[in-house]
């Protein structure tokens, strides 16, 4: 499977937005369509990438106004994409490299003709997954340290924490308990467009919640199959005394990949990938 192309897998079905849309009109679009990216286009021409890791880093906390600022301003861009003939972990491993949770994917006469995602690419590990005798669990995986913020701290404070932790997802916290969980998805959803002023708000009020989270002894594969169908990149590790003690991310399925049963070559690339990985902590969780 791992050395199919990128053709496979790839997602056909692009929501697309005009240059000219304001940044408050596009969030509109993300959240009717429920996606969490949308090609930019000039003149039917992709130019860029709006994603909910960009709304993040670049409209929340920013003196722009969504409803005035243009796309432009705040987009991708160039837009990073591969041949479809491009072999899934070629493109993995670019992905990786570049810091992308998504990349665009071109046809023979260099048109864009769909898009992968690391959602997708979590997808093929829990297929790979099934069948083979698991023997490890989440807790030999998961990364160790859990970011939290307080439930009274604003929205605002919350989104510079969680750019400081260079990561996608913070747990909130209210006397020493676990209340929910704050993504970038609960901002595109919740705070853009809906909150004027993220500095009055606590982020209690737009958390998701209740907590979802799973034991440290389950295995490995069940955790990733719960979070592909629940649709979240990160999932809350408890210990054997109910408190949390990591997180599993989208990284954490390199990792897991690594100990499948497959041919040298893909096994040798799952390494390269791996190396770097380890080397560089250029990949944002979630």
């Amino acid at each position: 499977m791992l050395t199919n192309r990128v053709q496979e897998i790839m997602t056909t079905q692009l929501t697309s937005v005009s240059i000219t849309e304001t940044v408050s009109r596009v969030v509109e679009i993300m959240v009717q369509a429920d996606v969490g990216r949308v090609t930019v286009t000039d003149a039917d021409v992709p130019v860029g990438i709006f994603t909910e890791k960009d709304v993040l880093k670049r409209v929340v906390n920013k003196p722009i106004d969504p409803r005035k600022a243009s796309i432009r301003e705040v987009m991708t861009a160039p837009i990073q994409a591969v041949a479809e003939e491009t072999h899934i972990l070629d493109a993995l491993g670019r992905m990786y490299q570049g810091n992308f949770r998504h990349l665009l994917v071109r046809g023979k006469r260099g048109t864009i003709v769909g898009i992968i995602s690391m959602r997708r690419i979590l997808k093929i590990a829990v297929e790979l997954g099934q069948g083979l005798s698991e023997t490890r669990t989440v807790g030999e995986i998961m990364s160790g340290e859990v970011s939290a913020v307080d439930e009274r701290q604003s929205i605002y404070e919350s989104v510079d924490f969680m750019l400081q932790k260079n990561t996608g997802a913070v747990v909130v916290m209210a006397a020493g308990n676990t209340k929910g969980i704050f993504t970038e998805r609960d901002v595109l959803r919740r705070v853009v467009n809906k909150i004027p002023d993220p500095t009055t708000i606590p982020v209690s009020q737009v958390m998701t919640s209740p907590l979802v989270s799973m034991p440290h002894t389950i295995r490995i594969g069940e955790v990733l199959a719960e979070m592909y169908r629940r649709d979240i990149r990160n999932m809350p590790i408890k210990g054997d005394g109910n408190d949390l003690i990591g997180i599993v991310s989208m990284p954490d399925v390199l990792r897991y990949a690594r100990a499948f049963n497959i041919d040298e070559s893909v096994r040798q690339s799952w390494k390269e990938v791996a190396q770097f990985l380890e080397s560089e902590d250029q990949y944002t969780p979630g």
